[in-house]
C-alpha cells in the first residue's frame, strides 16, 4: 500500500437524500394535492422512489409535509 493511501470505505460514497433535497428540480410537484395523487408514483416517473418505511400514500396534501422522507435514485 502506498504511503498516505487509505483503504476503500464504501460508506464514503453513501449520501442520504430526502424529498426536500430533490423537489427543487421538480417545481411542478408543488401544485399537486397528495391526498389524491401518490407522491411516490410521481417521483418514480422522475427516477426516484421513497425508501422511508414510515411513508404511506395519501398521508398529506402538501408536499412540504413529506420533506423528511428519504428517497433513492432509480438507476
Amino acid at each position: 500500500m502506498k504511503k498516505g493511501t487509505k483503504p476503500f470505505n464504501p460508506n464514503d460514497f453513501f449520501t442520504t437524500q430526502t424529498v426536500k433535497d430533490i423537489v427543487p428540480k421538480f417545481e411542478e410537484l408543488y401544485t399537486l394535492n397528495f391526498k389524491e395523487i401518490s407522491l411516490n408514483e410521481e417521483l418514480t416517473k422522475r427516477n426516484y422512489e421513497i425508501i422511508s418505511k414510515e411513508y404511506k400514500d395519501f398521508m398529506f396534501a402538501s408536499l412540504a409535509d413529506y420533506y423528511e422522507f428519504e428517497v433513492d435514485e432509480i438507476v
